[in-house]
């Protein structure tokens, strides 16, 4: 081997202090690398919990708003059911008033009839008959109604069957003789006709 080539072969001490010196340098870049990674980690974790923190925010302002939503429509329904009970209420009173003041008249007819019952019999008939003509006019004109049973069928739904019959001149089932009037308000039966039947 020349002279020269001697020269440049490096020993081999020198290459072991060589990578001695290049050990640190790979081992701060490595940490620094690590630390670089653990930063935006860690960053990255604060960025999620900035974004539940937030989430649960949000979630938790949404449900107050519908509580409080739904605080207002229980306080409209409850004021709405006030104000449509204090109606019927006042309805109910003036339906009232009104049938009042209608029967005053009569109330009035009443008294007089009552007063010539003292003088005179046959006045105190008349003025009987016509209350009660005034009175039957005064509940017509409100819808109450005479259930009909002249020459009727007998109906469970508008009659009250009493008594039978065996009348030859009449049908079966046949309404012979009326016991108590039944009465209808508009289009309801608030008490059925007494009657008697006839049954073959």
């Amino acid at each position: 081997m020349s002279e020269e080539v001697k020269n440049q072969t490096p020993e081999p001490e020198q290459t072991a202090d060589a990578q001695n010196d290049q050990e640190p340098e790979v081992a701060k870049a490595a940490q620094e690398d690590l630390d670089e990674v653990v930063d935006k980690l860690e960053k990255g974790e604060d960025e999620v919990e900035d974004d539940i923190s937030k989430e649960i925010g949000e979630a938790a302002k949404k449900q107050q708003e519908m509580k409080d939503q739904m605080l207002r429509l229980q306080a409209d329904f409850d004021n709405f059911k006030k104000r449509a009970q204090k109606e019927r209420t006042e309805v109910a009173n003036y339906t009232m008033e009104t049938f009042m003041t209608k029967l005053l008249p009569v109330l009035d007819n009443l008294e007089r009839a009552e007063q010539s019952a003292k003088d005179n019999l046959e006045s105190y008939k008349q003025g009987v008959d016509m209350v009660f003509k005034q009175l039957i006019d005064v509940l017509k004109g409100e819808g109450l109604k005479q259930v009909e049973t002249d020459g009727q069928k007998f109906d469970p739904n508008y009659h009250h069957g009493v008594a039978l019959d065996s009348n030859p001149d009449k049908e079966d089932q046949e309404i012979t003789e009326t016991l108590q009037k039944g009465y209808q308000y508009k289009d309801k039966v608030i008490r059925p006709a007494m009657v008697k039947v006839n049954q073959k």
